[in-house]
This record gives structure tokens, sequence and C-alpha cells, in this order.
């Protein structure tokens, strides 16, 4: 029986022979996999596939572990998640990482300042945000190690400059490097990292300057989908609406824990992800609790105070809980 492949599987195939990294590759093979039909005559193909991906997860796994595959790009994740920043030289994504956080980066009016990312803590009410500079983004010339990076970013945010003439080729070109990287897609596949384009936070910078407005007024109209948050480094507009909107982005919640007869501990908020249930909570918490736990209470979300819940109740952000087993 022949295979008779549609043309978007080539498409994939054609993302897997120009990938450059292992996360890429496993990319573009779950790519070829989901979208070739399942019949006796693509068996062997199948199972070809899948060897692939098995084997570069074992590479990936060995690189890791290997001193001598260090990669400097990679900065180790920290707080309630980690913002990569992507933008063209100068458009002030160390400013915006110095005016919110106590990192020690080195600004400047010339392009190429920063050479490696570097990371800073950005606090929102009362957890702190990993925001990454990150050195000049070029699509076309884009190092190996720096593609990794993104990919272990939780989120990513462009940075574009409002007051340049290429102000739309930044963000156009920027868009169309992460959607070759597969990235940015139109429908996002079960348990792959990519983002809709509408998930993506721009933050436009220099809006002060002559120009920035009509050039984002451009922008919107061509990219209606997208959220651009107008800020100037100088003036220090909507400075303080960044971490609230990261912490959007991040797509996270803060849960309190609280022993029972003791007042909740709010210094030190555990981060699930949306939708994680009291099991979930439970388990980060301690193994112990998630083998052993017999019932919950939450304080916040419930229809009351102290209300008892099951193990699959549904956490909202800052609610309270307190585990029994």
């Amino acid at each position: 029986m022949p295979a008779n492949l549609p043309p978007q599987y080539y498409e994939a195939e054609e993302v897997y022979r120009n990938a450059k990294t292992p996360e890429e590759k496993i990319i573009a093979l779950k790519d070829m996999l989901s979208i070739m039909p399942k019949h006796k005559g693509t068996e062997k193909l199948q199972a070809e596939l899948k060897k692939k991906i098995s084997k570069l997860k074992e590479e990936k796994e060995k690189k890791s572990e290997s001193k001598s595959t260090y990669n400097p790009y990679l900065i180790d994740k920290e707080g309630a998640g980690q913002v990569i920043l992507l933008g063209y030289p100068n458009v002030g994504k160390s400013s915006v990482v110095a005016s919110l956080s106590n990192a020690n980066v080195e600004v400047a009016k010339y392009p190429f300042t920063t050479s490696l990312p570097l990371a800073g803590m950005v606090a929102y009410e009362d957890i702190q945000i990993q925001v990454i500079d990150t050195p000049p983004l070029v699509p076309e010339d884009v190092p190996g190690p720096m593609i990794s990076a993104i990919f272990h970013a939780d989120y990513i945010t462009i940075v574009i400059d409002s007051s340049a003439n290429n102000c739309l080729e930044q963000l156009s070109e920027i868009i169309d490097f992460l959607k070759k990287k597969r990235l940015i897609r139109e429908k996002i596949p079960e348990n792959q990292k990519a983002y809709l384009l509408e998930d993506i936070l721009v933050i436009a910078t220099k809006t002060d300057l002559s120009g920035g407005e009509q050039n984002l007024d451009i922008i919107k109209e061509l990219y209606p989908e997208v959220e651009i948050l107008k800020i100037s480094n100088k003036t220090g507009k909507n400075l303080e609406k960044i971490p609230y909107k990261l912490f959007n982005k991040l797509n996270v919640i803060r849960v309190y824990s609280k022993a029972p007869g003791e007042e909740p501990d709010y210094d030190r908020p555990f981060i699930l992800n949306k939708g994680s249930s009291v099991l979930d909570f439970a388990q980060l918490v301690h193994k112990d609790f998630a083998q052993n736990l017999k019932k919950a209470r939450i304080w916040g979300s419930a229809r009351f105070d102290g209300q008892h819940v099951a193990k699959d109740h549904t956490l909202e952000d800052q609610d309270v809980v307190e585990l029994h087993m």
C-alpha cells in the first residue's frame, strides 16, 4: 500500500533537514508523525520516525549530562517562570531589564552591547519573575545555542523600537523566524511547545520619540491579534505594567499552604500551572502528601472559606490550601 503523504508532510520534512538543534529536529519529526496518514502503508515510516525521535531524545539527555556541552546561552530557571526577551540591536531590551530589576546589565547607545544572555529578577506582588536579556536577534544568523535557550524559556516576549524606520520589519521578521522554528503556529499540537500569535506580548519601546505612535498604528492594522504594550524607558511610561502582563502570560497561579490550626504561609507561594488540581499541589508540597492525601480544605475560590474539596478540584490564583493525610 503506497504511503500517499500530503504536501504538509514534505514541508515538515524540509524543516527537519534544516533544523540546527535536537529540539527543532524533534518538533519537526513529531509534526511529520502527526501529519502522515495512519495505515499499513506508513507503518514502517512511522516506526522509523519514532526511532529517530527516541534517538534524538537520548542524545539530548547525554549532552545535558556532559560538561563539555556547556551552553552559555542557557540560564537556570528561577522564580515563577523564565521570560526571554527577543529583539533587534538597540531596541531597549537591556534598559527594560535594568529598569525592572537589580541585574547588572550594560546599557549603551551602540548595538550588540549584550554578548550573552543575562538574567534579572522582576518583582510582581509576592513573587519574582526571571527576565532574560539576550544578544540582539538577527533571524538569518541565530546560533544554535541561542535557539536552545529560546526553547528552554517558559515564555517569549518580542521587544521592538517603535521610533525606528524598520519597526515593522523588526516585528515581522522575528515572527517569521519563530514560525520557521515552529514556535508560533496556527494550531498547537498536543504535548508540543508553541505559541499562538495572539499569545505573544510585544513591548514597544521609545514611544516618547517622534514617529513611534504612527508606526504602531500600522503594526496594529497588519497584526490586529498581537498585544502591544507601549512603554518608554526614558519617561517610565507603562513600565509598571510589565510584571503584571508577564505573570498573566506565564499562565501560572500562586497557591499558599496552611497547616491545620495555623495561619497560612503567605511568604512562600507555590507556583503551579493554571488548571492544576489539589493533588498537583500536594505533589509539589511533598510526595507523602500526594500518596496519603485524605482530604483538603481551601480558602479563596471556594464557595465558602474552609470548604472541603476533592483531590481533582481545580485551584485558582491565590487559593489557600490545607492538606490532611
